[in-house]
C-alpha cells in the first residue's frame, strides 16, 4: 500500500512553520542573501566548464583511440594476408620437394 503523508509532513520531515503556506519558499533551505546565490552560481558555472572541458578530452581521446583500433586492424588483415601466402609457399615447396624426392628414387632404382 502506497504511503500517505500528512502536508505538515512534506516539508523534510520537519512540521511546517506557522504561516507558511503551499507555494511559500520552503524555510532555510536557500541561502539568505543574494551574494551567497551568486557565489554558488560561480562555483556552478566553474565546474560545469571543467565538466564540459574534461568530456571534450574524452570525445578527442576516444576517436583517437578509434583510429589506432581501426589503424590496428589493418595491420592484422595485411599479417593474415601474409600468413596466407607464406602457407601456399610452403605447400608449394613441400609439393616440388615430394616431386624431388620422387625423381631420386626413381634415378636410384635405374642405377
Amino acid at each position: 500500500m502506497a504511503n500517505v503523508y500528512m502536508l505538515n509532513e512534506i516539508n523534510n520531515g520537519a512540521l511546517l512553520v506557522s504561516g507558511n503556506k503551499l507555494g511559500d519558499s520552503p524555510f532555510n533551505r536557500y541561502p539568505s542573501s543574494q551574494t551567497k546565490l551568486k557565489n554558488q552560481l560561480a562555483y556552478l558555472k566553474h565546474d560545469l566548464n571543467i565538466t564540459l572541458s574534461s568530456g571534450i578530452q574524452l570525445g578527442i581521446r576516444n576517436s583517437l583511440l578509434i583510429k589506432n583500433n581501426e589503424s590496428f586492424s589493418e595491420h592484422i588483415c595485411q599479417l593474415e594476408d601474409e600468413v596466407g601466402e607464406l602457407k601456399n609457399q610452403i605447400t608449394h615447396k613441400d609439393i616440388l620437394f615430394t616431386k624431388a624426392e620422387n625423381e631420386i628414387i626413381i634415378k636410384l632404382e635405374e642405377i
